[in-house]
């Protein structure tokens, strides 16, 4: 009769002590954490860890932390912990728990989770509208299209523009728009940069079964084009593969263009000029491995939206600071699918005349 409430006892006494320990390996890891210094490390080190350089880090800490809730709870992680945490997240692709074992961040894996998710949004919230910033004005505009004459000869042009998928965890609601054209879950994510690779624009609302042209059309850009352009600007254009409609302000390829041409030529220096958006993604991709897809992003879409967008953010920076990083792009990170579609399909007359206009000015 007594061996039940022997046994009752005996789990008692075992759950007594994985609690003790539980609490102990807490002030074990709190101690590893706090005593733990990554600005320490050489710049080399330090870069190669959490891709930005200590004066980055430090920028973001000054202009972020004043929006970090203070807490004075003894495990709390010290926001500045918070933000390398995420940094270290971004960069590594890595998941979660390596993060949180690793020597510099010792954190439980819900505790990366959070810190991602709140420094994620803090960059989005805080920092993406002073560094993702499509060119407005004529001299914003005149100084990439003279970046792009100088090296592509094609004018008038004032980025590229296309699309990359995100792999993500299969959600909850509506999985099947989130299988993309290669049969697994993503985000596809549309992207307009300039030629030295810096991103004007993102926009990571759509599922990845979602075409490159349909969220062109549904994209804020597309609309501020075409309003500057009705406005009386008929010089300043991006460029898109050929799954683009040809506009006055979207300029494609022309499919088979006969050898020796000025269509020919137009075609060539349009690949020269619109390569940068394919090296835009393999830097982006290859700095903050999270947006490779070596592992899925296990967030809701939303939340990967918010990841990328940060990560923009992030690459605008190291662009802006002429960072340079000594690691080798993954070819799995460059894009290089094309869109083929049938020319007709599209075009429409406004934008084949311009662009045969553009050819006639430049290309003959």
């Amino acid at each position: 009769m007594m061996l039940p409430y022997f046994g009752i006892m005996m789990q008692e006494v075992q759950e007594n002590e994985r609690q003790e320990n539980i609490a102990q390996f807490n002030i074990e890891r709190r101690i590893m954490r706090n005593n733990s210094d990554p600005f320490s490390l050489s710049d080399t080190h330090f870069v190669n860890i959490f891709r930005l350089n200590k004066d980055m880090v430090n920028y973001l800490i000054q202009e972020l932390t004043p929006h970090m809730p203070v807490s004075m709870h003894p495990n709390a992680v010290d926001p500045q912990l918070k933000i390398l945490a995420t940094l270290y997240f971004f960069a590594n692709g890595s998941y979660q728990r390596v993060i949180g074992n690793s020597f510099l961040l010792s954190m439980a894996q819900n505790t990366i989770s959070n810190c991602v998710n709140e420094v994620s949004s803090l960059i989005v919230n805080h920092l993406s509208d002073n560094w993702i910033l499509f060119p407005s004005t004529r001299e914003d505009k005149l100084a990439i299209k003279e970046q792009f004459m100088a090296h592509t000869n094609f004018p008038g042009v004032i980025g590229a523009v296309d699309c990359t998928h995100v792999a993500i965890v299969a959600p909850l609601e509506e999985e099947h728009n989130y299988i993309n054209r290669k049969g697994y879950h993503s985000k596809n994510v549309q992207v307009v940069c300039d030629y030295n690779l810096r991103i004007l624009n993102i926009n990571p609302q759509f599922p990845g079964s979602t075409h490159d042209s349909y969220i062109w059309r549904m994209s804020q850009v597309q609309a501020e084009l075409e309003r500057c352009f009705n406005n009386g600007d008929h010089n300043s254009w991006l460029l898109g593969d050929s799954g683009y409609p040809q506009q006055p302000w979207l300029m494609t390829p022309i499919l088979h263009p006969i050898a020796g041409t000025p269509e020919e030529q137009y075609n060539n220096s349009h690949a020269s000029a619109r390569n940068c958006i394919e090296r835009c993604f393999g830097v982006l991709k290859g700095k903050f491995r999270c947006l490779l897809g070596e592992r899925v992003l296990r967030y809701s879409p939303e939340k990967v939206g918010t990841i990328a967008v940060s990560c923009a953010v992030l690459h605008n920076i190291c662009i802006a600071a002429r960072l340079e990083h000594n690691f080798d792009i993954p070819e799995q990170a460059v894009e290089h699918y094309v869109n083929i579609v049938h020319e007709n399909y599209l075009e429409n007359n406004v934008g084949r005349e311009a662009r045969r206009q553009l050819i006639e000015r430049y290309f003959i």
